[in-house]
């Protein structure tokens, strides 16, 4: 089967258990499937105009929010103001919510940017040099090698079933990094001497 070379727009959402109404980690899950979605458009050499975000509530109910960008750009870092302002439309800390997601629409050709008046070209293309080096980086060691402060509190908190990280998580093979490791399972079998 051939990959995928064209795309009319890219969404990324994950799931995690147990629900949760915490608003920090939410948005660290949010701001993870930014960054998901924006590495993918990036390796296409696409940049979204315009991007929605959505969280599901635990009775799989979605709230979601849309904004256009002034101009079109692969790099969350410059827009994650936006995505904070489109999560605080979206969030009630009364629901639990069970996953977040990303959809970045009317992609674009990343090729030369129009800058307009408001925009600080200077900034913008020292982002985008940051973003080159992370994505050479997260080729070499792992997706989300480097990441954005605002998703932390995933690496801090865990991602395993309540929360801890997975007993495979905590048992690394020689070799193995945090991203990268062999797709093991790991088993507790009682054996008889």
């Amino acid at each position: 089967a051939e990959e995928k070379s064209s795309y009319a727009s890219i969404s990324k959402t994950k799931t995690f258990a147990p629900p949760t109404n915490d608003a920090e980690y939410l948005f660290a899950q949010l701001m993870r499937n930014m960054e998901s979605a924006c590495i993918k458009a990036r390796r296409y050499k696409l940049a979204p105009h315009k991007i929605v975000v959505f969280l599901k509530k635990n009775n799989f109910d979605t709230q979601g929010s849309e904004a256009v960008l002034s101009r079109p750009c692969a790099c969350p870092l410059e827009f994650s103001g936006i995505v904070r302002n489109l999560f605080n439309a979206c969030f009630r800390s009364n629901e639990l919510y069970r996953a977040t997601g990303v959809i970045l629409l009317n992609l674009q050709p990343d090729a030369d940017t129009q800058y307009s008046l408001f925009d600080d070209p200077l900034q913008a293309e020292k982002i985008k040099e940051l973003y080159a080096a992370a994505d050479e980086l997260g080729k070499k060691f792992g997706k989300h090698t480097l990441y954005l402060g605002a998703s932390h509190p995933i690496e801090k908190l865990g991602k395993g079933r309540r929360g801890a990280p997975t007993a495979r998580e905590q048992t690394r093979l020689t070799g193995e990094t945090r991203r990268r490791h062999l797709g093991l399972p790991l088993l507790h079998i009682k054996t008889e001497n």
